[in-house]
């Protein structure tokens, strides 16, 4: 797992750096976040490697959120909110009812 930091601004830098940069979830100076050791981050490391700061740690990355808790009450107030579901039953229209393409035609000029 690696762990980085963004130590300098992407102002005076390409829009393709400051996009690299966003993409690692970077958006302040300071910020700190944490990849899984993968080609596609090491690749990203390099391009952006005078503005970071990168350190390996083991373990893997903690997640953003938590994971969301459903109680029994909320989950009896989503079912009665929840619409009943419409059974379509409307027959397809055939085939050949499709109406033909209008062929493209080029204007002549006349002078």
């Amino acid at each position: 797992m690696l762990r980085i930091k963004l130590i300098r601004s992407t102002v005076a830098h390409q829009w393709r750096t400051r996009r690299v940069v966003e993409s690692l979830g970077l958006r302040k100076i300071n910020q700190v976040v944490e990849h899984d050791d993968t080609a596609v981050i090491r690749g990203m490391i390099h391009r952006v490697k005078e503005l970071i700061h990168v350190e390996e740690v083991e373990g893997t990355p903690t997640k953003k959120k938590a994971p969301r808790v459903v109680t029994a009450a909320v989950a009896e107030k989503t079912a009665k909110k929840a619409p009943a579901k419409k059974v379509a039953t409307a027959e397809a229209a055939p085939a050949s009812e499709e109406k033909p393409k209008k062929k493209a035609t080029k204007k002549s000029e006349d002078k």
